[in-house]
């Protein structure tokens, strides 16, 4: 489930608008494409296919998780973007989503979430 900080990124058939996703992250569609390993045209589909959709889903639910860790998804965004995870080296978690590390970073939100020192 996508919270309301985060329903702008879904279009009015309840689809991922990968657009908004990209705004968001201020990056460009292509920047976008490239972080969860697709095509260009895989994102700019209308509607989003089903290879698009499983490629941002997994980015849309981590910036779900960290958003309730951070309060808002402006501040989500400044931690995924910005914010090395020192548990892991000097990568940002975008760098580890790029890597193709999400699920290590899903991971990491969630021993945060729980009081784990990380």
């Amino acid at each position: 489930m996508i919270p309301k900080a985060q329903n702008r990124l879904v279009t009015d058939s309840g689809s991922i608008d990968p657009r908004a996703l990209a705004e968001q992250l201020h990056i460009p569609v292509t920047e976008l494409a490239e972080l969860v390993g697709v095509s260009r045209n895989t994102l700019a589909a209308e509607p989003l296919g089903k290879k698009g959709r499983e490629a941002v889903l997994p980015l849309v639910r981590l910036l779900t998780h960290a958003t309730e860790i951070a309060g808002s998804l402006e501040r989500a965004v400044v931690w995924f973007k910005y914010t090395p995870i020192v548990s892991m080296g000097t990568k940002t978690a975008m760098e580890h989503v790029k890597d193709g590390n999400i699920a290590w970073v899903h991971g990491h939100l969630e021993n945060v979430y729980n009081g784990v020192y990380a």
